[in-house]
């Protein structure tokens, strides 16, 4: 998996052009926008946690990369978190809806294809349920980083060294489409 450093950074530099939305401000306070958005982007490793807590076997469905890892639960997830938060915010809650799931589905979505960059691991159930191959991209140049903490420190300069250019080009899409909403 890629770092879940690269993961925040990437989903959070996304969302910056959509702090100048006045729909989505009416439901998050701006920070907010991509904090949530990085968040969601981290969120699928959470599929580690269950596989400890409820011993699921590590290449199974809902292992990692498995289930959690697929664009359509992605998308799903971020639509009822969503929904959720604007059925709380009832003035604003038809249009807000809308954008706001599309915003953590697509923030969500960049973890699985980061994954598919990285030279280790399981691929990534993208696909399920219409398929359950594990997918890599044929260019694989992130390395990857271990899920224990521990082992992640003794090879961060290694990771991190292999994300950075991914988290530059996230990092200057999102300014330069947040400099084009000031506009």
């Amino acid at each position: 998996m890629a770092s879940a450093i690269t993961h925040f950074v990437v989903g959070a530099a996304l969302a910056l052009p959509a702090m100048e939305s006045r729909v989505l401000r009416g439901v998050l306070p701006r920070w907010a926008i991509p904090v949530t958005s990085g968040l969601l982007a981290v969120s699928p490793d959470l599929d580690t946690v269950a596989m400890q807590v409820f011993h699921i076997p590590h290449g199974s469905l809902f292992g990692h990369r498995g289930f959690f890892h697929s664009a359509l639960f992605l998308a799903l997830f971020a639509a009822a978190l969503a929904a959720a938060l604007a059925l709380r915010a009832a003035r604003h809650s038809r249009r807000s809806f809308g954008w706001l799931a599309l915003l953590w589905a697509a923030c969500a979505i960049t973890h699985p294809l980061l994954d598919m960059l990285t030279d280790g691991g399981s691929g990534v159930m993208l696909l399920f349920p219409f398929s359950e191959a594990r997918l890599f991209f044929p260019w694989r140049p992130i390395h990857v980083s271990p899920l224990g903490i521990v082992r992640f420190f003794s090879r961060a300069g290694y990771i991190l060294s292999s994300e950075a250019p991914f988290d530059a080009l996230a990092v200057a899409i999102g300014v330069a489409g947040w400099m084009a909403r000031r506009k």
